[in-house]
């Protein structure tokens, strides 16, 4: 890991976590996005600003933490953890240009990014749940809608949660 974390600031922080789980935890974070970028196309002109994502990995630990204290609880639910996450990113935008593009998409690289994740979340591969091919069109419309939220609404945590759990919900009723 290149980009280091300033101790002093992040001390306590780190010890409830502890330091090992932060690191790998923010290299399997890293190996994510190096994955959607190579998935996406984007090798030539997209890198993942390592010391961006140690902020987001730094935000989200916090927001945790804050959350099971107020909680008095051990543990957060998957999808609250995706939820906190996936706002940070879509904040910080550790996804960066490294040449540009005139494909106005690429502009809301990091927000595909945030919805790579989310449907990763909901759609873990090898668990059996797919999606038919009379289906796609409602997965694209999901997607879109997705995109549209993370480009142009306030990025809540809870908002995010809501949809993960909602999909979730619609792959049990499916029929």
């Amino acid at each position: 890991m290149e980009a280091t974390i300033n101790e002093k600031d992040y001390r306590e922080l780190l010890e409830k976590v502890g330091e090992g789980k932060f690191r790998e935890r923010f290299s399997e974070l890293v190996k994510t996005a190096e994955k959607f970028i190579s998935e996406a196309g984007y090798e030539e002109d997209v890198e993942c600003n390592e010391r961006i994502m140690l902020s987001v990995m730094l935000d989200y630990y916090s927001d945790i933490e804050r959350l099971k204290q107020f909680h008095q609880i051990e543990h957060v639910r998957t999808e609250k953890i995706f939820a906190y996450l996936i706002a940070w990113i879509v904040r910080r935008k550790p996804l960066q240009f490294i040449h540009y593009t005139e494909i106005e998409k690429d502009i809301y690289v990091n927000e595909r990014f945030a919805a790579y994740i989310l449907l990763n979340e909901c759609m873990p591969f090898g668990s059996g749940k797919y999606v038919e091919s009379e289906d796609e069109n409602k997965l694209d419309a999901y997607i879109d809608l997705l995109l549209y939220y993370f480009k142009y609404r306030e990025c809540n945590p809870q908002a995010i949660e809501l949809a993960i759990e909602s999909f979730k919900m619609g792959m049990l009723v499916k029929g």
